[in-house]
């Protein structure tokens, strides 16, 4: 029985126009973000430039935290990400003294005129460095020298303080404050060998394959849900197939893993020309590749996302027979996407829905973090069939016309 149901709806999602729209975005989401994904080459030792990396130096820290500080303050246009969302923050007087105050003694800098005339000064070394062909290493933000005598604990102290000015989710709050310097060859040598000989290559690219799908598939899902849930009542069976002999169980299962198999089978095939094009690449270079770690990491990486998203839109279209499943997954995708903005060079997996990994390198940052991220993965597959198996109860009530009396009530009361 669940056999013939299974292939049944995976026959029935095959003539769904919004399955094949889901198709469409995945398969431009693959061409655009991925199509002309180039293979790292080993680097050259004598560079000018070889990228940068996050710094553990505190000089380094202050000094990057400093020139956001001032680029901010002088710019009046103050930013932070309290949950994940873009805020701009107005300061009234009181706050924008302090603020300006604790800028005197980090830096020096007094007051607004002097932080604009600092960046007009940096602005304009940046434009002749490389009008003058010298900017191979321009830097994204201003970098300010810290006070004489200020020591890094009392920087802490004064940035935790901006930080709470400005309401938190800032630069400046601790877990937020860093700063990068240059690589060496050296760093980019080791990072090399590491994707070509512990990564095998294609661990690196399966990764960022995960990536850059996952944020499409952190939504899309929930569409083809809700409305494989709501066709049945907009079609007048639903009277029909609660008669059925099969188990409410079997029947709630079999459209959940149809809808399973026929989002997993795009992704999959969407997989192949990076994963061909990386062989070619090992080939060609003698490097000894996985040729299973697309599927693995396909299953591992991508399908908990899938599983978790696609449980939301049937238990929520079961509960209520509405698209409501749509409201809630848009809500929970967006902070998702946003509050894992600072985690995309890997390794910061946390209990995030999309995990983010948007580098070929860091191969160490997976490894240190590979123990949260299979919680966290396991975690989207049990909450996935928690909320199935309630879909289940709730279906099964319905064949009983138990349901629909105690949503009537329900709605009695609140009225």
């Amino acid at each position: 029985m669940f056999g013939q149901l299974l292939i049944r709806e995976c026959r029935q999602i095959a003539r769904s126009l919004i399955y094949w729209l889901i198709v469409l975005v995945l398969i431009f989401d693959y061409a655009t973000q991925l199509g002309g994904t180039e293979m790292r080459t080993e680097p050259e030792k004598g560079l000018e430039y070889y990228g940068y990396k996050a710094s553990e130096d505190e000089n380094i820290i202050m000094e990057t935290t400093l020139g956001i500080l001032v680029e901010e303050y002088g710019e009046d246009r103050f930013v932070t990400y309290p949950i994940g969302f873009y805020k701009r923050v107005t300061l009234d007087e009181e706050e924008e003294q302090r603020i300006q105050e604790i800028i005197q003694e980090t830096t020096g800098i007094s007051g607004r005129d002097e932080a604009e005339k600092f960046l007009d000064e940096w602005y304009e070394s940046q434009r002749s460095d490389a009008e003058g062909g010298q900017n191979v290493m321009a830097r994204r933000t201003p970098v300010v020298k810290p006070a004489p005598g200020l020591t890094y604990d009392r920087f802490c102290e004064l940035m935790d303080e901006a930080d709470r000015i400005l309401g938190g989710g800032s630069d400046y709050g601790e877990g937020s404050r860093g700063g990068e310097e240059p690589k060496t060859y050296e760093d980019a040598l080791k990072e090399y060998r590491e994707l070509t000989e512990k990564d095998r290559l294609t661990g690196g690219y399966a990764r960022l394959f995960c990536d850059y799908m996952g944020i499409f598939l952190g939504i899309l899902p929930v569409f083809l849900a809700v409305t494989r849930g709501l066709r049945d009542r907009r079609s007048g069976m639903q009277e029909l197939i609660y008669s059925r002999k099969g188990s409410s169980a079997v029947i709630i299962f079999s459209r959940y893993a149809a809808m399973l198999v026929m989002l997993f089978l795009p992704v999959l095939l969407l997989s192949l020309p990076l994963f061909t094009r990386c062989l070619r690449y090992a080939s060609a270079a003698g490097i000894s590749a996985d040729s299973w770690v697309f599927v693995k990491y396909t299953l591992g990486w991508l399908m908990p996302t899938v599983m978790a998203v696609t449980a939301v839109g049937m238990f929520f279209t079961e509960l209520t027979d509405t698209a409501l499943g749509v409201l809630v997954q848009g809500v929970w995708w967006f902070v998702t996407v946003f509050t894992g903005a600072d985690t995309l060079h890997g390794g910061m997996y946390g209990w995030n829905l999309i995990p983010r990994h948007n580098t070929v390198m860091n191969w160490a940052g997976y490894q240190e973090g590979f123990a949260q991220l299979a919680a966290n993965r396991l975690m989207y597959v049990l909450l996935a069939l928690v909320l199935t198996a309630l879909t289940t109860l709730i279906y099964n009530q319905k064949r009983k016309g138990r349901y629909r009396l105690a949503w009537k009530n329900i709605c009695r009361l609140k009225k």
